[in-house]
């Protein structure tokens, strides 16, 4: 059986511009597993709230950290795809779930191929619902049973992903701030397998339990750990913190903007800031983190901020995904 490969993430608009970012967040914000709410109030929502005002905002965010390449997302995810395949013996496409390269046209690419299986590897390496989850959906919705569907589980604690991250805070000598993308609570509640774990007592995250193979909380504190523990850092050496939330219903805690202005309060004026929920930069951390989060660091009186940037298109992060997908023969059937 003739097997090829969709490398997904998130995506990023076409352009800078309003109409673009119009689109684009239209087709993010009204997917039901981004914004779990019923049709009729997620439209609302979107329609009536977000799209009148944010998609200019987020024009000039995307700005400030466009490059000649273009988004800095695709471009090194197409990198990446790029280098798999003259790696792979298998065919591998680059897809993004807003927007392009769409996943329709990664899709009929393969098939065209003669692939009769298609191996999905989101390039999130925990596992959420508004990610993992909904790009599995579109892949399944699109692909309508032309091929088999397999789908990588997450890779949040591999040697392959942990290594060059801590190898990345070895030789720092500021307070790290580990800084994840958030989820509304309710998102880790409601992939809870169990029903009655995720979120229901203080230390449920390092309570063994099968509802961890789909908490993105618990995956998030399980990398910290283990970066920290191969770089050697101590517990009083880092924060972790969560970011990007999103409207008024409770988020995952501590907020990292929140923690970026008590730091300096606390003593803490030197900081290096770690994303490991993101693969590749993007907006989530060169505008939000590197450009507004420094200034929010600096004005609450830090004298020292920097970001260590994602794997992106490295060697490291290519090997990463060789194992990963080396190991796709494993991977758990969709149907």
């Amino acid at each position: 059986m003739k097997r090829g490969f969709l490398l997904m993430n998130t995506g990023s608009p076409d352009d800078t511009s309003v109409e673009a970012l119009r689109i684009y967040l239209k087709e993010f914000l009204m997917d039901p597993y981004v914004i779990d709410l019923p049709f009729p109030l997620r439209y609302a929502l979107v329609h009536g709230l977000i799209l009148p005002k944010r998609p200019a905002e987020s024009a000039e965010a995307y700005k400030a950290i466009w490059t000649e390449n273009g988004s800095p997302l695709i471009h090194y995810c197409s990198n990446l795809a790029r280098d798999l395949n003259q790696k792979m013996k298998d065919p591998l496409e680059a897809c993004m779930a807003y927007r392009n390269p769409s996943v329709a046209s990664a899709i009929d690419k393969l098939l065209s191929q003669g692939v009769e299986e298609i191996g999905l590897l989101p390039m999130f390496p925990h596992y959420a619902m508004a990610t993992t989850g909904g790009c599995t959906a579109l892949v399944k919705k699109i692909l309508k049973g032309r091929a088999k569907l397999r789908v990588a589980p997450p890779f949040y604690h591999i040697p392959e992903f942990i290594q060059p991250l801590a190898d990345a805070l070895k030789e720092v000598k500021e307070h790290i701030l580990f800084s994840y993308h958030g989820l509304p609570v309710r998102h880790i509640k409601k992939t809870d397998p169990t029903g009655n774990h995720c979120m229901q007592k203080p230390d449920c995250c390092s309570t063994p339990s099968p509802a961890h193979a789909t908490c993105y909380r618990h995956q998030c504190f399980e990398t910290t750990r283990l970066i920290a523990e191969k770089a050697g850092l101590e517990k009083e050496q880092y924060t972790l913190a969560f970011q990007s939330r999103l409207g008024r219903d409770p988020w995952l805690e501590p907020y990292t903007d929140k923690i970026l202005k008590e730091l300096p309060e606390k003593g803490i004026k030197e900081l290096a800031v770690i994303c490991p929920a993101f693969f590749c930069d993007c907006l989530e951390t060169l505008e939000e983190i590197e450009i507004r989060g420094r200034e929010t660091f600096m004005k609450a009186g830090g004298t020292s901020f920097r970001m260590i940037p994602c794997l992106n298109d490295s060697p490291a992060a290519l090997h990463c995904l060789e194992t990963v997908l080396s190991d796709a023969g494993n991977w758990p059937s969709v149907t």
